[in-house]
């Protein structure tokens, strides 16, 4: 059984072909294919990787059982009717399966099981399934409000908005970044990558790519980038807080998943929203998940369709 899987947001495009038995056939990184995205091509980009990662794997869309989307921004009901034409153009209406991609993230951390995972990338989204299976989510609403507080957009947005109201101030930790941000551009002056960050096309991407650095800076002790990251992990806790209370998830000893470059690599990110937590916990341990999410939508599938997927045999041959 041939299954494709793809896990879609506003950076980035990954998806496998891999067989029902553990096998992996191919692989693909691709353009961002969030369905939110404001230029509307998402649903010809992905159409177009579905036939680039099938040729890969020197397959035919025919050859397709099960073909499985996890796209950030399904609720654009415009988007998704567009993605869905797409795909009948393609012949792969019959064997489709689309959810979201906080949900495909979700599959690989919990499971079936209840729990409460926050995803912090490009966007910032925090995503519950309480004891009796019912669903819950906060943030999530994307670059269009400014970004999610503690999102790679909203970090990279706020720090460019602190150096433009503080354009003359004269201290070091600004002078700092403002370096820093100038040489992210590959400008001359920071007016000028002012400039290139409003213009680029890539804008949304290219912002949230000044997440990393204001990472990097807070953990070095800069004032300025410290009180970012602060700030965003404060408004990040407050909306897991209430999650879990709506969930019914609150214990003592509290495990929370975890997905998203930001969350996942920085130190002081995770530090800074654990001390954040730590007023209502007594513990707080992080999940990660046990696959990467681009597997997800399949795991979903195969639940939802009752077939198997030797998980021991794909772990494997990723590892192997």
């Amino acid at each position: 059984m041939n299954i494709l899987s793809l896990d879609s947001g506003a950076t980035a495009t990954k998806g496998v072909i891999f067989t029902s038995s553990g096998d992996i056939l191919a692989r693909l990184v691709g353009d961002a294919g969030s369905l939110s995205r404001p230029e509307g091509d998402s649903p010809q980009i992905l159409a177009d990787f579905i036939t680039n990662l099938v040729s890969a794997a020197g397959l035919e869309l025919a050859h397709l059982d099960s073909v499985n989307l996890g796209v950030a921004g399904i609720t654009n009901d415009d988007a998704r009717e567009q993605l869905f034409k797409e795909l009948d153009r393609l012949r792969l209406s019959d064997r489709i399966m689309v959810a979201s991609d906080v949900e495909a993230a979700y599959e690989v951390v919990w499971g079936a099981d209840p729990g409460v995972l926050a995803c912090v990338g490009t966007g910032a989204i925090c995503w519950a399934r309480g004891t009796d299976g019912s669903t819950y989510r906060s943030s999530g609403l994307g670059p269009g409000v400014g970004g999610d507080p503690g999102s790679g957009y909203w970090l990279g947005r706020n720090v460019m908005v602190q150096l433009m109201m503080n354009e003359n101030a004269e201290d070091d930790h600004l002078a700092q970044v403002r370096q820093e941000v100038i040489s992210y551009y590959g400008a001359r002056t920071f007016e000028q990558a002012a400039a290139i960050a409003g213009d680029s096309a890539h804008q949304i991407t290219r912002v949230a790519g000044m997440a990393e650095m204001v990472c990097r800076l807070a953990a070095e002790g800069n004032e300025l980038a410290l009180s970012l990251v602060q700030e965003g992990t404060q408004a990040l806790s407050d909306d897991l807080l209430g999650l879990i209370d709506e969930a019914g998830l609150r214990r003592d000893d509290m495990t929370i998943g975890i997905h998203g470059s930001i969350i996942v690599k920085s130190e002081v990110f995770i530090d800074l929203l654990g001390r954040a937590l730590s007023y209502d916990f007594k513990s707080i341990k992080w999940k990660q998940p046990e696959f990467d999410p681009v597997f997800g939508a399949a795991f979903i599938a195969a639940g939802l369709n009752d077939f198997a997927i030797n998980r021991t045999s794909l772990k494997a041959n990723l590892n192997g």
